[in-house]
C-alpha cells in the first residue's frame, strides 16, 4: 500500500502526518484586508475566497447531447467550430518589433501608476455604481463624449470595464473602409485597457480578442497607397499590439 502524503499539516498539531482533505491548503492571516486590486499573495487569496463565497457549492449544468454535438464534425475531421483567420494587412503599415516593445513598456508603466492610485485610494471613481443594468449603455455612451480622466476609471469593476469595451468595439464597427478610429474613441480604448485586470477571466479575454479583431479588420481596409496610411494604421497597430503582446493573445500579434 502506497505511503500517505501530507497535503497540509496544521501548525503546533499533535497529529501525525496524514491527509487533511477537508483542511485549507493555504491560510490568510486575520489582519489581511480585502482589496479590489490585490498587492500580495494573501490579498489575492482573500479576494478568491470572497468571490467563491458568492457561488453555491454545487452548480447544475445543462445537459449536453455529445452524440449530436459530435455530428457537427466534418468528414475530414475538422472541428465544426473554427476561428476565423486574422485579416491580412500590407507589411508597409504594420509596426516594427522595436516600436511594439516601446509601446508595451510605456503601457506597463502607466498600469503600474494607475495601480498605485487604486491601492492608495487617492482618486475616487465617478462611475463606480451609477450605471445600473437598464442604463449601462446610455451611461457609457454619455461618458464617451467626454475626454477620459483618471476619475472616470480608477476603481471601477472589471464587469463595468467589460461593458465599456463592448460598446467601444461596436463603435469600431462603424468605421468606414479606408478610415480609422476617431481620437476620443481611441483615448477611451487605451484608458479602459489600462485599467483592465490581468490575469483576467475568459469573458474579458473574449472581449479583448473581439476588440483586436475589429482593429485588424479596420487596418486591413486601409489603402497602403494613401499618403496617410501609416498614420491611419497607428491606433489600430497600438491596440492590436497591447492585446496580443501585453494581454497574452499572441496569435493576433504582427
Amino acid at each position: 500500500m502506497a505511503q500517505k502524503k501530507c497535503l497540509f499539516k496544521k501548525e503546533n498539531s499533535d497529529y501525525e502526518e496524514e491527509d487533511f482533505f477537508t483542511s485549507k491548503c493555504f491560510q490568510v492571516r486575520p489582519h489581511v484586508q480585502f482589496k479590489e486590486v490585490p498587492t500580495n499573495g494573501e490579498e489575492y487569496l482573500l479576494k478568491v475566497i470572497r468571490e467563491r463565497e458568492k457561488y453555491a457549492s454545487v452548480l447544475q449544468c445543462d445537459y449536453i447531447d455529445y452524440k449530436k454535438l459530435s455530428k457537427k464534425v466534418s468528414k475530414k475531421g475538422k472541428s465544426y467550430f473554427e476561428e476565423i483567420a486574422n485579416p491580412a494587412a500590407p507589411e508597409t503599415i504594420k509596426p516594427t518589433a522595436e516600436w511594439q516593445n516601446i509601446q508595451v513598456a510605456d503601457f506597463s508603466d502607466i498600469r503600474k501608476y494607475i495601480q498605485q492610485m487604486q491601492v492608495k485610494d487617492l482618486v475616487p471613481p465617478t462611475i463606480k455604481d451609477i450605471c445600473d443594468r437598464k442604463r449601462r449603455v446610455e451611461c457609457w455612451k454619455s461618458l464617451f463624449n467626454e475626454e477620459p480622466t483618471m476619475t472616470h476609471v480608477v476603481g471601477i469593476s472589471q464587469f463595468m470595464i467589460d461593458a465599456g469595451l463592448d460598446i467601444l468595439t461596436e463603435q469600431l464597427g462603424l468605421v468606414e473602409a479606408g478610415q480609422t478610429v476617431d481620437r476620443k474613441t481611441g483615448q477611451w480604448i487605451y484608458t479602459l485597457l489600462a485599467v483592465t485586470r490581468y490575469p483576467h477571466l475568459y469573458d474579458t479575454t473574449t472581449k479583448l480578442r473581439d476588440l483586436a479583431r475589429k482593429c485588424l479588420e479596420i487596418r486591413s481596409r486601409i489603402n497602403p497607397e494613401d499618403e496617410n496610411a501609416k498614420e491611419l494604421a497607428a491606433p489600430m497597430n497600438l491596440f492590436i499590439c497591447l492585446v496580443a503582446r501585453y494581454f497574452g493573445q499572441k496569435d493576433l500579434a504582427d
